[in-house]
């Protein structure tokens, strides 16, 4: 569930002859949702990067949980998603590098510096209508899968075809303005749309990441895929232990690596995965030199678990980059399939009780604000009462939440003290209010049946901040336990909807849009493994969320997104969390990088390794 979160926002931030009437469209060689791209068609280089930066060297890195598969495009099996991914995934879901695959790699590239942009990878240029009824990829001529062979329209149709086939439901909800795709020529492929109204779209598919067809002919591509896969990216997996580890050798023969797409990134020759099952063995293997760096996402343990003689001594460096990313939200996601929350007072009582203050004085060392919207960090963010736009589009629908109009959306702000009585008062009013009883220190329903839920986490190191919610739910009467299971089980529990409450990450986006269906609509609630784990099913997020994707300037998005938010936000289905402004990075002194400050803050892929350090560091770990 996690990997699809963190592949759609990653498709988000990425994303012949011409028929009768359309030779008026010139090929370009980038697109974007707001304006100009800024780079003009012969950059040499993404600015962020060093283009002369030295190939070599092996890092290893560290993965938690297991794989049984290299295919993560599909519900079976646990994916090893790195070829597809990033090398470092950060907290909240997003990933350190650009769209481009390390396996397989994507038409158009989206740059680590500019909003809603991609730039032409695998396609040469791309041609998009005035109407905006089709989007047309012409292919680099040079793209090559690692075996050599061609990359053709062929294989960008058959991917797109058996994807939305065979492949996870949610991308079907994610492509469902795509009418078809039609090969035009060996190098050119044509998307048709079903609207002109989700501007988005030609990001969408031009972030889809592009298979080798020849190499699935005669495989079950629904079936986990036990063999180190073909692709057109800078690595290819040389070395695999299923569960255990895997190898990605740099290509040398890439062909893109004098591209302006490629030049200056992945410099690593080799880069080696353990995967760990637990993540206090994966930090005691980093601080004993088995890896070379780590993304750390617990704030205790920024604050007070890198005092060791490494990091002292200036072996290990401990880096904070400040983004400007939108931080979407994190929180206990209540699945209101399950009876416990059905009705929306009590998912407000169970949210009320969480003590941010305390959380965040106690266990966070103070370094965590307050998420009070679903898309925090940006303009986007519901604040104070709607607009008068805002309430121009909701007053069609009848059976908003009572406060949405009147109220501004606020939480419980405590004194940190773990007094939090007027949230338990206010909690247990609400309670009562929608039927139950506290009988001998126990909450009934109507029935005489206890209200009893369990919270699952895949990570044990969430059972911290997790155990003293449980203990504020229990003073309501609640029967609540803590479940924690490894990663795989946690996939498929996810997936199949089989869970009370869970920890979710909604992963933010500057321009919203196709994403918004898998998370929150009601035909997501429905379709096995989309992200819509609460089962959200209401018209009127329905109608916004389809407002937010027609939204043809950012005047329109913002009324459509805030209104979006506050419906969400008054239907309590979520318990929001904390988020930050900072990635907390940690590294063994052995690498170089550009230096350049950049809106993703931080940028692992442009990293290479540098030998004179390397060389000294690696003694000193001996």
């Amino acid at each position: 569930m996690r990997f699809i979160v963190v592949l759609l926002s990653l498709i988000f931030l990425a994303r012949g002859a011409l028929a009768q009437g359309d030779s008026a469209v010139r090929p370009q060689h980038a697109f974007t949702v707001l304006g100009t791209p800024a780079l003009p068609a012969d950059f040499k280089a993404f600015p962020y990067v060093n283009p002369n930066a030295p190939k070599g060297g092996e890092i290893h890195l560290a993965s938690i949980g297991t794989f049984d598969s290299f295919n993560p495009f599909i519900l079976r099996g646990t994916a090893e998603a790195h070829g597809v991914g990033s090398w470092l995934v950060l907290p909240g879901g997003s990933g350190s590098g650009s769209s481009v695959g390390h396996i397989w790699e994507t038409l158009l590239t989206a740059s680590a510096d500019e909003v809603a942009t991609g730039y032409g990878h695998l396609a040469q240029t791309i041609e998009v209508p005035a109407d905006k009824t089709w989007v047309a990829f012409n292919l680099r001529p040079e793209a090559r899968f690692s075996d050599g062979t061609p990359v053709t329209a062929e294989d960008v149709a058959w991917t797109f075809r058996t994807l939305l086939e065979q492949g996870r439901p949610s991308l079907r909800i994610q492509f469902a303005d795509v009418r078809d795709v039609q090969i035009e020529g060996p190098g050119r492929v044509r998307f048709n749309f079903k609207t002109t109204q989700n501007r988005e779209l030609p990001l969408l598919v031009g972030g889809l990441p592009v298979l080798p067809k020849h190499f699935f002919d005669g495989r079950d591509f629904t079936k986990p895929l036990a063999d180190a896969p073909i692709g057109s990216g800078p690595y290819r997996i040389t070395n695999f232990e299923l569960g255990r580890s895997v190898v990605y050798t740099r290509n040398p023969d890439w062909w893109a690596k004098d591209m302006p797409t490629g030049r200056g990134t992945n410099n690593f020759d080799r880069v080696r995965y353990e995967y760990f099952r637990d993540s206090t063995v994966a930090m005691e293997a980093f601080k004993a030199g088995k890896i070379d760096i780590r993304s750390e996402n617990i704030a205790k343990n920024w604050a007070s678990a890198y005092d060791f003689p490494a990091v002292r001594n200036g072996a290990v460096i401990k880096r904070e980059y400040v983004h400007k990313l939108p931080t979407g939200i994190q929180g206990y996601a209540m699945n209101t399939r399950r009876k416990v929350f059905a009705d929306p007072r009590v998912r407000q009582a169970v949210t009320l009780v969480f003590d941010f203050e305390w959380t965040n004085k106690n266990l966070f060392y103070s370094a965590y604000k307050r998420t009070l919207s679903y898309f925090s960090n940006t303009d986007l963010a519901a604040v104070g009462l709607p607009s008068a736009e805002e309430q121009r589009l909701l007053q069609p629908f009848k059976d908003l939440p009572a406060p949405l109009l009147t109220q501004p959306y606020t939480l419980p702000v405590t004194d940190g003290s773990g007094n939090n009585r007027e949230p338990l008062v206010e909690a247990l009013r609400l309670l009562r209010e929608a039927g139950w009883q506290v009988k001998d220190r126990k909450l009934l329903d109507a029935d005489g049946q206890p209200a009893a839920f369990s919270i699952l986490l895949d990570d044990p190191s969430l059972e911290r901040v997790t155990l003293p919610y449980v203990q504020n739910l229990r003073k309501l009467g609640f029967d609540v336990r803590v479940r924690t299971v490894d990663p795989a089980q946690y996939q498929h529990l996810t997936d199949d909807f089989d869970f009370d409450m869970t920890m979710m990450i909604y992963p933010g986006g500057d321009i919203p849009g196709s994403e918004l269906r898998d998370y929150w609509s009601c035909a997501a609630s429905k379709s096995t493994g989309s992200s819509n784990v609460p089962g959200i099913c209401e018209p009127a997020i329905d109608a916004m969320i389809e407002k937010v994707i027609a939204a043809q300037n950012r005047d329109e998005l913002r009324d459509a997104a805030r209104a979006l938010d506050r419906l969400l936000l008054w239907n309590w289905y979520m318990v929001p969390n904390w988020y930050s402004q900072n990635f907390h990075i940690a590294y063994w002194d052995r690498f170089g990088d550009p230096a350049i400050a950049i809106r993703e803050g931080f940028n692992f892929d442009t990293w290479w390794v540098d030998q004179q350090k390397a060389a000294h560091n690696d003694e000193a770990r001996r």
